[in-house]
């Protein structure tokens, strides 16, 4: 982690928000020339350079062996995005396209819509985007109704709080009686209704332990026998992501063994699990975008990319999506493309 920074002058902010700003549209080393003719600085370019080597004594800029310029380093990008950098607004075009996500979110896919978003973020971002999915398991139940399909095939429709649904396909053994269908759904809705999905399915039995003086139908045989599959989705993806290709247009990852590192960790579903929902990114934190650059990843391949993430709640569950891109990003567009995309999973 980053140690606490030193102090610097007014002119000294302003060179390095000069600086981190043309790297990110260059991705070359900036050097004291560029600065004065550039931004029309009303000093010579060997005051800039002076400012340039303070900058750089103090942490904030690097010095590449091959080059007069200057790149920012860690420091530099903290305290860019702690203290200089300035909210950027979206257009309306970008806006209208996040605004389109609205109705694959609300129909309560949830499995469809973590898989639109990404896409999108990482269509509107050029950078790879990851949408972690809300943990269902840790929602609440609301209803359950059933469905016939066949003679033997049961279509369970499963309501949490806030309107995320889940469908299972049950084959039972015996023949569907559907006069029982309406009188078995209100049994379980009058039993499992209000209680956690983790909840009823380590403790159905318990829930149901009196079943048989209500019904005799072997269909409540089924949901206390298969419980880990009705009430959990060990089956649904932890999180979806989009934007790999694009990791490969970046001047950072032209390096073969740069872009392999990426490709790492989207392949790893535990590692990006992890790299998104470590305790910084914490639900009652008061920053609503939480933003970690190279080394406060504490990850060896994430040394070169910096990880831009909020978090979302719908109902009593949390999903988080995020950006993982170069150092070198466009730090306030993209607060502003990933704070849009949460808001928006969040107003279900």
């Amino acid at each position: 982690m980053l140690h606490e920074a030193p102090e610097l002058s007014g002119r000294e902010q302003m060179v390095l928000q000069y600086i981190i700003q043309n790297f990110i549209v260059s991705a070359n080393p900036i050097a004291s020339k560029t600065l004065v003719n550039r931004h029309g600085l009303n000093v010579s370019p060997a005051t800039i350079r002076s400012d340039m080597n303070n900058l750089e004594l103090k942490g904030y800029l690097d010095h590449p062996h091959t080059s007069a310029g200057r790149v920012p380093t860690d420091l530099g990008y903290r305290f860019y995005v702690n203290s200089l950098m300035k909210a950027a607004s979206l257009t309306v075009g970008e806006q209208q396209i996040i605004n389109s996500l609205s109705d694959k979110i609300n129909s309560g896919n949830i499995d469809e819509a973590v898989f639109a978003g990404a896409r999108l973020l990482a269509k509107l971002s050029n950078l790879l985007a990851v949408n972690i999915a809300p943990k269902l398991a840790d929602g609440v139940f609301r209803k359950i109704e059933l469905l016939d399909i066949s003679s033997n095939r049961l279509l369970v429709i499963l309501t949490i709080e806030s309107g995320l649904v889940r469908t299972i396909h049950v084959e039972v053994e015996n023949e569907i009686d559907r006069n029982q269908l309406d009188r078995i759904s209100l049994f379980l809705n009058e039993r499992l209704s209000g209680k956690i999905l983790r909840e009823i399915k380590t403790h159905i039995s318990e829930m149901l332990a009196d079943f048989h003086e209500v019904d005799t139908s072997p269909l409540i045989r089924v949901f206390i026998d298969r419980a880990d599959a009705i009430f959990d989705h060990p089956e649904l993806r932890r999180f979806h992501f989009g934007g790999v290709e694009y990791m490969a247009l970046q001047p950072e990852f032209s390096d073969l063994s740069q872009y392999k590192s990426i490709i790492e960790i989207v392949e790893n579903e535990d590692l990006i699990v992890h790299l998104f929902e470590s305790k910084e990114f914490n639900t009652e934190s008061e920053k609503r975008v939480n933003i970690r650059i190279g080394s406060e990843n504490n990850l060896p391949q994430m040394e070169q990319c910096s990880v831009v993430s909020a978090n979302y709640k719908i109902g009593n569950v949390v999903g988080t999506v995020g950006l993982v891109g170069p150092k070198r990003m466009d730090y306030a567009r993209m607060v502003s493309l990933v704070e849009q995309l949460a808001n928006r999973f969040s107003g279900i």
